[in-house]
């Protein structure tokens, strides 16, 4: 059995291998990919139709704290983007990812894909987090309510706890 101290050890002795993908693991990448650019399809399609300034910032009560000008729409799509291609990108070195169980060859095989998974799934709730601040950015520069806000956040904080629980959880089934 693997110690439970993956996370100091020494990333450049683990082994190298990249685990082979699974139908599941191509779903969610393509499911990943599609949400980020759902988020700029959407915002180029709603740019012409915009009033000049536009909500750029909402409290927890939904209301806007600041304006911007009509192209700010292309803010969020512009950074969730680059953040899933990121957390795709990273699966190719899985070995670099800090872990909770030591890797060992034995057990690298399902730990890397374990984190994979992971990313992908990170990605995924990343992909939907800056779609729904797009939208809710539309509706309020179009005078709708920006009805999205509780959601984001609880899906920001709340949607991030059961991705790490049920990692850890694996993970440490799998030491």
């Amino acid at each position: 059995m693997a110690g439970l101290d993956g996370i100091f050890q020494d990333k450049s002795k683990r082994p190298r291998i990249r685990p082979e993908r699974t139908l599941l693991d191509t779903v969610l990448w393509i499911v990943a990919i599609n949400l980020a650019l759902t988020g700029v399809l959407y915002a180029a399609w709603c740019h012409p139709s915009l009033p000049a300034t536009i909500p750029t910032g909402f409290g927890a009560n939904g209301q806007p704290r600041g304006n911007g000008p009509s192209w700010t729409i292309f803010l969020m799509p512009a950074i969730g983007l680059p953040l899933v291609g990121l957390m795709l990108l990273l699966q190719r070195w899985p070995w670099i990812s800090n872990t909770v169980v030591s890797i060992t060859e034995e057990n690298a095989e399902v730990q890397y894909r374990l984190v994979n998974r992971l990313l992908s799934w990170v990605a995924i709730e990343i992909g939907v987090i800056f779609l729904l601040v797009t939208i809710d950015l539309v509706n309020a520069a179009q005078g709708r309510p920006a009805a999205m806000t509780l959601v984001i956040m609880i899906l920001s904080v709340g949607g991030t706890l059961p991705l790490l629980g049920w990692y850890f959880w694996r993970s440490f089934e799998h030491a």
